[in-house]
């Protein structure tokens, strides 16, 4: 870790974050969503919501980890 500057570590962790969003195209998000309330009953639902992570931001990620991974090692030489 002595041998990485931060624009390098920030580097890396968006290209491994754009691998990981081209990999994952789709994030389930469960939540319990409350339908009725009748005095003290209530009636609850449990949804599912899908974020869809389009395949532009990933490649985006990656090539602005790559350009900061290639900038944090000009700078240490």
């Amino acid at each position: 870790m002595r041998g990485l500057n931060k624009l390098m570590l920030i580097g890396l962790v968006l290209v491994a974050l754009g691998i990981v969003g081209l990999a994952v195209n789709v994030i389930p998000v469960h939540h319990e969503e409350q339908e009725a309330k009748i005095g003290s009953l209530t009636i609850n639902a449990d949804k599912e919501t899908d974020y869809v992570i389009p395949n532009y931001v990933g490649i985006i990620a990656i090539v602005a980890g790559v350009v900061l991974v290639s900038m944090g090692s000009r700078k240490r030489r």
